[in-house]
């Protein structure tokens, strides 16, 4: 079978992968021997090497492997036309997905593939692919045996109150003579009593969140250098912030772990367990503040989070900031002479949670915004109601002043960071080459710049389903009047009525307010 392709001299990738469920032990598995072995069988087989793609640390179960996928690209893209591993098992361990590569994928793509100890070359016909489903079959059992072990080891780990989650909880550290043990961090631990203490003595979670923000307390997502990316709220504490540290049981000692699990082996898709399930072991790490203290604080907490009636106002959801963009939020003010005399306002939300100069404190009643917005809408619709210009005006998609050009500026901008992004992408894979960054740089840099790109591309997508609508919306003559006739008959519009004509309600912090209406006419006050 294609034995006239022997003679061809191959440009392979040559694919290598170790995992924390293979023996790390065996050197006959390591990265370095699989990349020698590889080496020796291509100089004997007048196949020249393009590039090694090595995973080190990636399950066989995981095809989201960054140097798998770098491969893939290569392939797609006609840089290599084969592939060479070890063995393979070095390729998957997935039954399925590893079959659909050998079979289906790699055939496709007109992909010579070489597993070397299996004896299998994909232009030979020696019988061994009738074999290789079913090695691939023991891969998979070996696979999920192997994730079976080390479920059971991490749940008796647990049992036995070490920690085996990735991000340790703030207020501690893991210790340096055993990394599976939690001791207190002296500063981060402070800081947690003190909001406890905060918290007894009366002040709210947004109180107690400003306040750290105002010291410069970092929050526990930058603390712990979680949080790498840089914004106007990174550096601010948030209220869910503090609620989430004030309950948490570890700060009395009890550690809870085993709350999620995967729906699957084959799935990152994690469930959360009944409670019966969780693995909750008492005076498993030192404990920061008293139970006593711990049960009272949350005795309070219960009382605050009790629901309270909510208002469906006439424009909310519509009104936004003008300066941050941010959806303004309704708070009921009681009046200072008249305590029973509640007045609704909208406020800009992201002042209001953070304070700290985010943004500023600007507000408009309620009521006076309703007023406003129903009688300039009522004011334009009469002005041209009977108007051959209110038809010109409709129809036109290009409006300087309408939703639609902003649109279209953030479809700009977007782009231009992506076309950004890939410029740094293919910066990188020069440094990388250069060995100005090593390849674990490499790889973690890479995949928040792609992770940013996937984040832009569905923005978006999203963007131009916006668009195409605004194009298509009121292209209906009789649906347009329609809209037009009820809104001036009505002698009390309703959410619907307003949601269906407005696209959103601008104020800036001199409480100037501009209608953007849904059908490529803006008017402002």
């Amino acid at each position: 079978m294609k034995k006239y392709l022997t003679d061809k001299t191959y440009r392979a990738g040559a694919y290598a992968r170790l995992s924390v469920e293979d023996d790390n032990k065996n050197e006959s598995i390591s990265i370095k021997n699989q990349k020698e072995f590889i080496r020796e069988f291509a100089l004997k087989n007048n196949i020249e090497i393009y590039e090694f793609y090595t995973d080190d640390g990636f399950s066989g179960g995981n095809f989201e492997r960054p140097a798998f996928q770098k491969l893939l690209k290569d392939i797609e893209s006609g840089i290599i036309d084969c592939v060479i591993t070890k063995d393979m098992s070095r390729l998957g361990r997935e039954f399925i997905e590893t079959s659909n590569y050998v079979f289906k994928f790699f055939p496709e793509h007109d992909i010579r593939f070489i597993a070397i100890l299996d004896n299998y070359d994909s232009i030979i016909d020696n019988g061994v692919a009738d074999s290789l489903p079913i090695k691939a079959v023991f891969n998979d059992f070996y696979l999920k045996d192997i994730s079976r072990k080390i479920k059971s080891v991490r749940h008796e780990m647990m049992r036995q109150g070490e920690f085996v989650g990735g991000t340790v909880p703030y207020g501690y550290k893991r210790s340096i003579e055993k990394s599976t043990k939690l001791v207190l961090d002296e500063y981060a631990s402070n800081i947690v009593k003190r909001i406890f203490e905060m918290k007894e003595a009366g002040m709210t979670s947004s109180m107690i969140a400003r306040t750290l923000t105002n010291e410069g307390v970092l929050p526990p997502e930058v603390y712990s250098c979680r949080k790498r990316k840089n914004s106007f709220t990174t550096k601010l504490w948030k209220t869910g912030s503090v609620d989430n540290i004030l309950k948490n049981k570890i700060y009395i000692g009890t550690l809870i772990q085993g709350m999620y699990d995967r729906v699957s082996l084959k799935s990152k898709k994690k469930r959360k367990l009944p409670e019966s399930e969780w693995i909750v072991v008492e005076n498993a790490v030192p404990s920061l503040i008293s139970i006593d203290l711990f049960q009272k604080v949350n005795q309070k907490q219960k009382k605050i989070n009790v629901r309270h009636r909510t208002y469906d106002y006439l424009l909310k959801g519509l009104v936004v900031c003008a300066d941050c963009g941010v959806t303004m939020s309704v708070r009921r003010v009681k009046s200072q002479k008249d305590e029973e005399k509640v007045t609704p306002i909208y406020l800009c939300r992201t002042y209001a949670r953070y304070r700290n100069n985010v943004c500023s404190m600007h507000y408009f009643k309620e009521e006076e915004l309703n007023q406003l917005v129903l009688n300039k809408i009522r004011n334009v619709f009469i002005k041209y109601s009977n108007n051959e210009m209110l038809e010109k005006k409709y129809e036109t998609t290009l409006c300087n002043l309408d939703i639609l050009n902003e649109y279209e500026n953030m479809l700009h901008k977007y782009k231009t960071e992506i076309t950004m992004i890939d410029k740094a992408i293919s910066n990188l894979y020069k440094d990388k080459v250069k060995e100005i960054v090593s390849s674990e740089e490499f790889y973690i840099i890479k995949k928040d710049l792609e992770k940013d790109r996937k984040d832009y591309l569905d923005k978006i997508l999203n963007l131009e389903v916006s668009i195409e609508e605004a194009k298509n919306r009121f292209t209906n003559q009789n649906q347009k009047k329609k809209y037009i006739t009820e809104f001036l008959k009505a002698k009390n519009p309703s959410k619907e009525m307003l949601s269906t004509l407005i696209n959103k309600i601008e104020i800036n912090e001199e409480k100037k307010v501009k209608i953007y209406f849904n059908f490529c006419l803006q008017e402002s006050s």
